[in-house]
């Protein structure tokens, strides 16, 4: 069993009484595994994987657990982002977000970008996906599982949200905030956060709660929805922080999430009826996932803001460099509107204003000019599909070339010129043919040893 800190144990003893039991029973049982299907590329999971024994997660279509045997991370499937290894009970925000294609959406805490790309998948490719990260490591995680998914419509930023709130005035018509926490929700899966955890810690992250929901609350369009989340029990974060919210604002109201989760009997929480009733948790001793919280509020005032839109430029050289490639190696001309340094990027059609923001990722990086050349990034062969390409090396996962092709070694290709490296169906990276031989351009990296 996980040690736990003798304050935490009074805490929820305290919070559930004589279902206590149950709930520290729960941590001597194996965290269930879980991931979520990338719909944006049409992976059948359960086809190419049938020995992983998956099954449906009930509050999330898309997501399946699946066998603590099945090796998911080591995949060549994963490495072309054809799922997210994300638990369970993560999904669940964003499916009570309800989200709809054309939203302009905002994930204010990101990182590592399970949600984000879970939203990105609902909004198969329309409207606009804005996610943010403070940390710079963190967000460069985001950025990275962004461009593992090959998605089109999103922009990465690593800003403090009041930078946000100062450029997005009531813009967003949906916002997800999933909060920094005292984590106690993962301390199965985490032994070491609850080693770090101490009494005081739950008060300190509701204050800091509380100033990003007021500084997120600014972002949303009258009428918008927004999502508030935690990956902890504490009731102080969770239903006193949604109570302290409704208490403070006129402009806001909660818009009960309904579900077939089982929910637990809590004491001795400063909340009311309505709020208890209204705001869901996942237990562990009860459903099958790790602790989380979620809350969801619709904005009643603050009026609607469209977002400024960037001002797209054009690059003489760069589109005279990438018109070559793309008319010899695809069968589509994406078009670079924004430039950071020697790289162009084909934004999101709705892409906001940039200026002055740190910009991790805007669209899909294309690649870069190298005096009259142009080199294909690894963000663009995620993003394409295979029989976009003119040249496709096919590979199947688990064989000999792939696992080569993912440990950076050439491989036998008859094609000439750059060329699509596949597996399964789905975009992996690129090559450069020639005589026989496919020069590895797989990231170095993404590289693995077998």
């Amino acid at each position: 069993m996980t040690d736990l800190s003798p304050d935490f144990v009074n805490q929820m003893k305290a919070l559930l009484r004589e279902n206590a039991d149950d709930f520290f029973a729960s941590f001597d049982k194996e965290p269930p595994c879980c991931l979520r299907v990338n719909t944006l590329k049409s992976f059948d999971f359960g086809a190419l994987f049938p020995q992983a024994e998956s099954k449906p997660v009930p509050w999330c279509k898309d997501a399946y657990f699946y066998s603590p045997s099945f090796n998911a991370g080591k995949t060549a499937s994963h490495l072309a982002g054809a799922y997210y290894i994300q638990e369970a009970s993560a999904t669940f925000p964003v499916t009570a977000l309800e989200i709809k294609e054309g939203d302009v959406v905002l994930d204010l805490c990101a990182a590592p970008g399970g949600k984000s790309t879970q939203i990105a998948c609902l909004l198969n490719g329309s409207g606009l996906l804005v996610s943010n990260e403070i940390v710079p490591s963190r967000a460069a995680a985001l950025s990275q599982n962004v461009e593992r998914f090959g998605i089109k419509n999103a922009v990465v930023l690593n800003e403090d949200p009041r930078a946000l709130a100062s450029r997005f005035e009531t813009c967003f018509d949906k916002i997800l905030v999933d909060a920094p926490c005292s984590g106690e929700g993962m301390f199965r899966k985490n032994p070491q956060a609850a080693r770090e955890w101490t009494k005081d810690t739950p008060a300190i992250c509701a204050a800091r709660q509380y100033e990003i929901l007021c500084t997120a609350l600014s972002m949303l369009k009258e009428g918008g929805v927004l999502v508030y989340s935690t990956c902890t029990f504490n009731a102080e974060e969770n239903e006193e922080t949604v109570q302290r919210l409704l208490d403070s604002r006129g402009d806001v109201k909660l818009y009960p999430i309904v579900t077939d989760i089982p929910q637990p009997v809590l004491y001795g929480v400063k909340a009311s009826e309505e709020t208890m009733r209204g705001t869901v948790r996942i237990m562990p001793h009860l459903a099958d996932g790790e602790g989380h919280f979620c809350a969801r509020f619709v904005k009643t005032g603050g009026g609607r803001n469209e977002i400024r839109p960037l001002k797209k430029k054009r690059n003489g050289a760069f589109d005279k460099a990438a018109g070559k490639f793309f008319s010899s190696f695809l069968k589509v001309a994406p078009q670079a509107d924004l430039f950071f340094g020697e790289y162009g990027y084909a934004s999101p059609d709705l892409c906001p204003d940039l200026d002055r923001l740190r910009v991790l990722r805007t669209g899909v990086q294309l690649g870069k000019t190298v005096k009259d050349r142009f080199e294909p990034s690894h963000s663009l062969a995620l993003a394409l599909k295979a029989d976009e390409a003119v040249n496709v090396l096919p590979l199947e996962e688990g064989s000999r070339q792939a696992n080569a092709y993912l440990m950076g070694e050439t491989l036998p290709c008859e094609k000439d010129g750059w060329t699509l490296v596949t597996v399964n169906g789905l975009p992996l990276g690129w090559g450069k043919a020639s005589g026989g031989t496919l020069k590895n351009h797989f990231p170095k990296g993404l590289r693995i040893n077998r």
